[in-house]
């Protein structure tokens, strides 16, 4: 027996894949301008300019693994595999959690912006652990 799939699900997954197209290509473009400006500062004796090259290249690395995760999300969603509803619950939940350390960050225009970004992954959090998608999902 096939299970049907939610519209919801389908509408999260095609989230995920579209999170996942633009977070790789930014992450590509921040890893590109990062080894570019660290090599340029090394070939120039410039430690800054090599250590904010380095430091972009790790933030462009982490952000094409995360959008590998991303669509990999994406796809077990859309085939409603098992593991897919804990890693997007996992990733939505730490979204969340850092969201909730931002709120602190800065002043109250920060606050009230953390706020505001908080809800897409709490709305997204709340309907991953209805018991209808979680049945979907076999939990």
């Amino acid at each position: 027996m096939t299970t049907q799939r939610p519209a919801g699900i389908t509408i999260l997954a095609i989230v995920f894949l579209i999170l996942a197209l633009l977070s790789l290509a930014w992450s590509t473009l921040v890893f590109g301008f990062g080894a570019t400006t660290s090599v340029f500062g090394a070939i120039f004796g410039d430690q800054a300019m090599t250590a904010v090259g380095g430091s972009q290249t790790v933030n462009g690395i982490l952000g094409i693994v995360g959008a590998v995760i991303d669509l990999i999300v994406a796809f077990g969603l859309f085939a409603l595999k098992r593991w897919a509803w804990l890693l997007a619950l996992l990733g939505v939940a730490i979204t969340f959690i850092t969201g909730i350390m931002g709120l602190f960050s800065g002043g109250l225009i920060a606050f009230c912006c953390g706020v505001l970004g908080l809800i897409v992954p709490g709305a997204i959090l709340y309907y991953l652990l209805q018991p209808d998608v979680r049945r979907v999902f076999g939990r």
